[in-house]
C-alpha cells in the first residue's frame, strides 16, 4: 500500500564562450570565461528571478523511463526551500548536469547568468529568495521507493503547489515574517492546474538519487512577468532522507522554438521595463541614470540610437545571437523526437539549478 511520511558531486561544465556565429552557425558556450568580463549586459538580468514549478511525463521529452506508478512503495513528500541560481561559472558548472550523454555537465543558461552576475555584481538569488519565502511560488516532489537507502525505479514526482498551512507570511508586507511553511511541518493543497505525470525515474544509491531523463518545467518571472519553460531531457541529482531534500541539482533543456517564442519575448519586455524605470527619453538624449541596468542595455542594445529595443532589434543583436538566441545540445532528431547527438543540429538551450527541500504533508492523487 501507499504510506504518507510527515516530518552527487559536481560535474563539469561546458564553460561559456561568445563566439559571434554567421547567419547559417550555431553556437556553444564552450570556452574562455574572459570573453563575458567585459560584458554589460548582466543588466538583461538584474531583476530575474526563477521558481521552479512541475509539467507532465516520464518521457524525459522523449527517452524511456520505468513506471514508477505501477511500483508497491512509499511516497516520502518534501516542499522545496531553496532555489539556487548560480552566481558564478563556477557555481553554474556545480548544478550542471549531462543531459546529452557525453559525460560533460549542461548548463548554458546557468552559466551565462553566473558570468553576468559575478562580473557586474548582480544579486540573483535575492529576488528568488524574497518569492519563495513569500509563497509565489511552491513546488512539491514525492520519492516513491521501498527504501531512502538503495532503490530501482524510484520514482520522483513534482507537482504545483497552494494553499499553504500556516500562511507563508504573518504580514505579507514584511518578508521577516514569511517561510512559515517551510519549517518541515506544513501542510499543501495540489493546485487545480497541477499537472500529476511529471515523474522522473531513476536509482537510488546510498541515499544518492540520480534520475533521469523526464520532463519537469521552470517558472522564470523577469521583472514583473512569468513566463514558464518547458524542459526535456530533465534529471534530478540529490541525496534523499525521510526528513529532506540535500544538494540537489534540477537541469534540463529549453526547446529551439521555445526561445524564439517565449525567452526572447520575456527577455524584450525586461530589457523596456528597464529603459522605462532608469531613462526619460527627451529628443535625442535617453535621460537614463547614470550607471543604471537600463542605460546599460541601451548601450549594448539600442543600435538606431532611438532609446528602444523591440523584439526585432534584440534578436538581430550579435551578443543575443552568441549567447541565449541560439541552442548548445543535439537533443532532437529531425522529427522532433527526444533522440540525442543524431542529425548534429544544436536545437536545445542547456538550463540547470540546485535546490533542497523539507517534509510536507499533502495528499498525493489517486493512481500514483
Amino acid at each position: 500500500m501507499i504510506c504518507d511520511l510527515d516530518p552527487r558531486e559536481s560535474v563539469g561544465i561546458k564553460e561559456p564562450q561568445l563566439i559571434i556565429p554567421s547567419a547559417h552557425s550555431h553556437w556553444s558556450l564552450t570556452k574562455n570565461m574572459s570573453l563575458f568580463e567585459t560584458l554589460s549586459i548582466a543588466a538583461l538580468a538584474a531583476t530575474s528571478s526563477f521558481g521552479l514549478v512541475a509539467c507532465g511525463g516520464n518521457d524525459g521529452g522523449g527517452g524511456s523511463n520505468a513506471d514508477a506508478g505501477d511500483l508497491v512503495e512509499t511516497h516520502t513528500k518534501y516542499v522545496v526551500d531553496e532555489l539556487t541560481i548560480p552566481a558564478s561559472t563556477s557555481e553554474a558548472g556545480q548544478v550542471a548536469l549531462d543531459l546529452d550523454g557525453d559525460g560533460i555537465g549542461d548548463n548554458a543558461l546557468g552559466g551565462l547568468l553566473g558570468a553576468l552576475s559575478s562580473t557586474a555584481g548582480l544579486d540573483l538569488q535575492t529576488g528568488v529568495d524574497e518569492q519563495l519565502v513569500a509563497g509565489d511560488f511552491v513546488l512539491l516532489a514525492s520519492v516513491k521507493a521501498q527504501d531512502l537507502e538503495n532503490a530501482n525505479d524510484v520514482g520522483t514526482y513534482i507537482f504545483f503547489g497552494d494553499n499553504p498551512t500556516p500562511a507563508a507570511c504573518t504580514d505579507v508586507l514584511d518578508l521577516t515574517t514569511c517561510g512559515k511553511h517551510l519549517d518541515g511541518f506544513g501542510s499543501f493543497d495540489i493546485a487545480a492546474n497541477s499537472p500529476s505525470d511529471a515523474v522522473i525515474v531513476g536509482t537510488l544509491a546510498s541515499g544518492s538519487l540520480t534520475a533521469g531523463p523526464g520532463s519537469v518545467s521552470i517558472e522564470l518571472p523577469l521583472g514583473a512577468a512569468a513566463i514558464q519553460l518547458d524542459l526535456i531531457a530533465a534529471h534530478i541529482d540529490v541525496s534523499v532522507s525521510a526528513n529532506g531534500l540535500s544538494s540537489g541539482k534540477l537541469g534540463g533543456a529549453i526547446t529551439e522554438a521555445d526561445v524564439d517564442s517565449v525567452l526572447m519575448p520575456a527577455v524584450q519586455e525586461l530589457i523596456a521595463s528597464l529603459i522605462a524605470e532608469n531613462c526619460t527619453p527627451a529628443g535625442d538624449d535617453c535621460g537614463c541614470v547614470t550607471g543604471s541596468s537600463g542605460e546599460q542595455v541601451l548601450s549594448f542594445f539600442d543600435t538606431n540610437n532611438d532609446c528602444e529595443i523591440p523584439l526585432a532589434e534584440l534578436d538581430e543583436n550579435g551578443l543575443i545571437d552568441a549567447t541565449i538566441g541560439n541552442p548548445d545540445l543535439d537533443l532532437l532528431d529531425a522529427d522532433g523526437n527526444f533522440n540525442p547527438n543524431v542529425d548534429g543540429v544544436d536545437d536545445s538551450l542547456s538550463v540547470a539549478v540546485g535546490f533542497n527541500a523539507v517534509s510536507a504533508v499533502f495528499d498525493i492523487p489517486a493512481g500514483i
